[in-house]
Formats: structure tokens, C-alpha cells, sequence
């Protein structure tokens, strides 16, 4: 039951419904969808919509009955080829949800978050689990937003080196005037960003000759993370 009189897909409103099956008669949407298709968007009775079940496909649906009714499937092409983690050292709240939006915006694959010894937040175990339901909300929104099929996933280490220890080869964004000018291009990566004080000397010493720097001007954390990124994937011919 296609129709012809559908608007172009990045024109559809999105929504995330990870895992849904497009061979299922109709799809339940989460009332928090339901209330932001009807209330905040206008949404009419059979309007169409597109849900995204997180695995690179986008399904074409009729929004009715506070369901979404499939009606055809089309595969995306908007995934970055090049996977970047970004691996963020704990800023002020505010910042580090600046950094997710973002970062998701301009097509990172993963985030890695952990408190560096100048972090000014700490968080307990029972308080990442709330945060993190948080976080993932405003990647959710982002990417819907950017027009992804993917969502980025986020995890939690301990420390820098945990980090480096997880990903050897990480590239750390480093203010030290050895750190190296040519950033570096693989087809993936993983790139850490410091906090507000930047690293501590013990941090300094686990990076040795894995700092790269963007010039001599100091950057924000929050600013630092978006502008490396930007130079890597803009600057890839393969991500354009």
C-alpha cells in the first residue's frame, strides 16, 4: 500500500524503535513518541513517519491509533564509514551534554566516558545509571535529528588508562607544546579529550607520544571534542 504522495524521506518525522521488525502488521510506539508526534509536531491521524530499528534500514510507516503501520522499508546510507570513538574525560554536566548532541550530529559511533584526575564531577555507580539513561535519551534525540540509522553506543571507564588500555591506540587531544601537530587517520579510531584543568602530569606521562593538538590556542572541553572530530571527518574525503 505505497502512496506516491509521501514527502522525501529526510523530510519524515523519525523515530527510533530499536529492533523493530517492518514484518510486523503495526508497531508500538513509546508514549513519549506518541506525545511528541501529537503534541509537538501536529501529527493528523495516517500521517506518514519513519521509524528507525537502529540497524542501518528505515521503515516508512502511517502514524494511526498511536501506532506506526509499515508500509515499506528503504536501507540509509548515512553512517559515517569511518568509526570514531570519543573517548571524554567527565566535564561539567552541561558541557558533557553539549559534546553528545554534537558529537552524534556529526556521525560518531561510540562514546567513552571516565573522570580524569582533574575531573570537577564524580559519579557513583547508582548515579551512571541514571545518567546514563539521560545520555542515551539526548543521543536518541540527536541522531533522530541528524537523520542516522545508527545509534551511538556509550559506555563508562575508570580513568585514562583504563582507556588506553581499553583502545592502545588512542589519539589524545593534548595542550603540551610536544604533542604533535598531524593528526593522524585510520579507518577506526579513538580519540580522548581531557576535562576542564586539563591532563594532570600522571596523565601526561600514560600519554607519551600519542598527543595531537589542533594549534596553539586553547580549547574548552567541550569545544575540543567537536573540533577534532570535525577535522577528521571533514577532512576524509570518504566521510563527505
Amino acid at each position: 500500500m505505497d502512496r506516491g504522495d509521501f514527502p522525501p524521506l529526510r523530510a519524515l518525522p523519525r523515530v527510533f524503535l530499536p529492533g523493530a521488525d517492518p514484518e510486523e502488521e503495526s508497531l508500538e510506539l513509546p508514549a513519549s513518541e506518541v506525545e511528541k508526534l501529537r503534541k509537538v509536531l501536529r501529527l493528523a491521524e495516517g500521517s506518514p513517519i519513519a521509524i528507525l530499528p537502529n540497524d542501518g534500514r528505515l521503515i516508512v510507516c502511517e502514524f494511526r491509533a498511536r501506532k506506526a503501520w509499515p508500509l515499506r522499508v528503504e536501507t540509509l546510507t548515512t553512517e559515517r564509514p569511518q568509526r570514531i570513538t570519543l573517548a571524554q574525560a567527565f566535564p561539567k554536566i552541561d558541557r558533557l551534554e553539549t559534546v553528545l548532541r554534537m558529537a552524534t550530529e556529526l556521525g560518531v559511533a561510540k562514546f567513552l566516558l571516565f573522570p580524569a584526575e582533574r575531573s570537577v564531577v564524580r559519579w557513583d555507580a547508582s548515579k551512571l545509571v541514571e545518567k546514563k539513561r539521560r545520555f542515551e535519551a539526548i543521543v536518541m534525540e540527536a541522531a533522530e535529528q541528524s537523520y542516522r540509522s545508527i545509534l551511538p553506543s556509550i559506555e563508562f571507564a575508570n580513568s585514562l588508562a583504563d582507556v588506553l588500555k581499553l583502545h592502545p591506540e588512542t589519539i589524545v587531544f593534548s595542550e603540551s607544546e610536544k604533542a604533535s601537530a598531524t593528526l593522524p587517520r585510520a579507518k577506526d579510531m579513538t580519540v580522548a579529550i581531557g576535562p576542564e584543568g586539563g591532563w594532570a602530569p600522571r596523565e601526561m606521562a600514560l600519554i607519551g607520544d600519542r598527543g595531537v593538538t589542533l594549534g596553539p590556542l586553547v580549547l574548552r572541553t567541550d569545544t575540543a571534542g567537536i573540533a577534532v572530530l570535525s577535522a577528521i571527518f571533514l577532512g576524509n574525503p570518504e566521510n563527505l
